[in-house]
């Protein structure tokens, strides 16, 4: 083989290594394993809007009630804090890292604790805001035990909810997680064909400029 020709197979190695790895490593929805979750109710409702992004990833809420709101950690602590026309951050909250993966698989740093005095940090500059919430998603890339007995059915995996305090009283979202059997071409499956394709092109078009060069 040639020196040009390695470098050529290394890079669509790891192409292939890229178009095949898992969508989902760190963020991104469980729709392609046929998971949603769906809001139920929000209390109070009026001038709260809140929807499921990407299936069951992220939540993006939005405050017009000119009240303070508050939505909480895992552990009851203060995580956002939408006011005063922008949105701060807890950094003292737990929320705030094991956020950042999907699983939680995070290091959280020993200064955030949930009985700590918060420590506000502003992320936006309305009272609008997307976060990423363990709480309406399911927690292992293991199925949910009667998912897998029957993967062929739909379920209701759980019902879920996210707590906080409006204008200093009891603020709630709820919702429910749902399985429904996703369709028989998973876009995984298309992109890692799509991929198989790419690659078998380029193996072809090398294939032959080696034997040109052989010829020559």
């Amino acid at each position: 083989m040639s020196r040009r020709g390695k470098p050529r197979l290394a890079l669509l190695a790891a192409l292939a290594a890229l178009v095949l790895a898992p969508a989902a490593a760190a963020h991104g929805g469980g729709g392609a394993l046929g998971f949603r979750s769906t809001i139920t109710k929000i209390t109070p409702p009026a001038g709260i809007t809140v929807q499921v992004l990407d299936s069951d990833d992220r939540l993006v809420l939005t405050n017009t009630t000119g009240k303070p709101l508050v939505i909480e950690g895992y552990e009851g602590e203060p995580y956002l804090a939408f006011r005063d026309g922008r949105v701060l951050r807890n950094a003292r909250s737990p929320a705030t890292y094991l956020n950042d993966d999907r699983f939680g698989a995070v290091e959280v740093p020993a200064m955030a604790r949930p009985k700590a005095p918060p420590e506000w940090v502003e992320v936006a500059q309305k009272e609008e805001y997307e976060w990423h919430d363990h709480r309406i998603h399911w927690m292992s890339k293991v199925l949910p035990p009667k998912v897998a007995e029957a993967k062929g059915e739909p379920h209701h995996v759980f019902d879920w909810r996210v707590p906080g305090t409006l204008d200093g009283k009891r603020f709630a979202i709820a919702g429910s997680l749902d399985y429904e059997p996703p369709p028989s071409g998973s876009p995984t499956l298309l992109v890692g064909a799509a991929a198989v394709v790419l690659l078998g092109g380029a193996g072809v078009v090398l294939l032959r400029r080696r034997r040109l060069s052989a010829r020559a």
